[in-house]
């Protein structure tokens, strides 16, 4: 893949592009405190960059989430949705630990999703280190993180440690088809348009690894057991049927589910909650998130 030209332009295009719409996440508030750690983990032998940011009304024993960037599977790294996490860390009160994963075409699947993974157990097994309660770990991720986010949290159920209580997703990529009507009515208008999804997923998926299989698709995967979980899509998201077909999958699972569809929005309404012009209804979702992570943290 890393010879292939043509791809590589792209990757090096959308990885610029994102970076040049970084001024309309606004700026940053400022927090308690922000640490860089090294999460050490091994198959391959590596540290993983997490940023750890503590809320303004610190304590002892927070809440602690762990927090996946979108950008396609081959964009996006911590100082991309530094505005975000820190706006989660003070509203919901809680310790954020984002992941600077492993990103394609240079690391194709699944390590990215091994580097979410090794942290999620790391946090999981270091709550006096982090001064936070890992029996109130939630898991979010926002569109490529979002899918990220919810393979994860299904891994975790499975391995039974460590427990997640909830899951947050921002407009996950829930089932890589793009079959749906929302695809069909928006891909070609709406971002992310189709053709951009097709070569990120190219880029990300080396051969032998099926559109169908869970830890790329969640919506195919085993609904049972998963923990509470918010979903939040925009109207005209190309993403938003598998947002609400995933909904209804894990309700049929008696899977405790917040769903909403919020009016007007596009793609990456939650990274950009500060653009009030591209993005109003940004700052309600983002109180929705909140709100859901109260309730799902708050000590019984």
């Amino acid at each position: 893949m890393l010879d292939d030209p043509d791809l590589l332009d792209f990757v090096r295009g959308m990885r610029e592009s994102y970076w040049t719409s970084m001024p309309d996440a606004g700026a940053p508030d400022p927090v308690g405190d922000v640490r860089r750690l090294a999460i050490p983990a091994t198959e391959p032998e590596r540290c993983i960059t997490v940023r750890a940011y503590r809320p303004l009304k610190d304590a002892d024993r927070l809440p602690v989430m762990v927090f996946v960037h979108g950008g396609g599977f081959i964009s996006g790294d911590l100082d991309t949705h530094d505005v975000l996490c820190r706006a989660l860390a003070n509203r919901a009160e809680l310790l954020v630990v984002a992941v600077d994963w492993r990103l394609a075409p240079e690391h194709r699947f699944p390590a990215g999703l091994e580097d979410v993974l090794a942290v999620l157990d790391w946090v999981g097994g270091n709550g006096e280190e982090l001064r936070a309660d890992t029996t109130r770990l939630v898991l979010c991720g926002d569109s490529a993180g979002g899918t990220l986010t919810a393979a994860a949290t299904a891994i975790a159920r499975d391995r039974r440690h460590p427990r997640v209580a909830a899951q947050v997703l921002f407009y996950p990529s829930l089932c890589a088809a793009m079959d749906t009507a929302s695809w069909k009515q928006l891909g070609d208008k709406r971002f992310p348009p189709r053709e951009l999804n097709r070569l990120a997923l190219q880029a990300y998926l080396p051969d032998g690894i099926s559109t169908d299989d869970p830890r790329v698709s969640p919506l195919r995967g085993d609904h049972a057991g998963l923990p509470p979980t918010l979903i939040l899509v925009g109207e005209h998201d190309p993403l938003l049927d598998e947002n609400l077909a995933y909904a209804q999958a894990l309700l049929a699972a008696g899977v405790p589910v917040v769903h909403r569809v919020v009016p007007g929005a596009e793609h990456g309404f939650a990274q950009f909650f500060k653009d009030t012009d591209t993005h109003r209804r940004g700052e309600s979702a983002l109180a929705d998130a909140v709100s859901f992570l109260r309730d799902v943290t708050a000590i019984p």
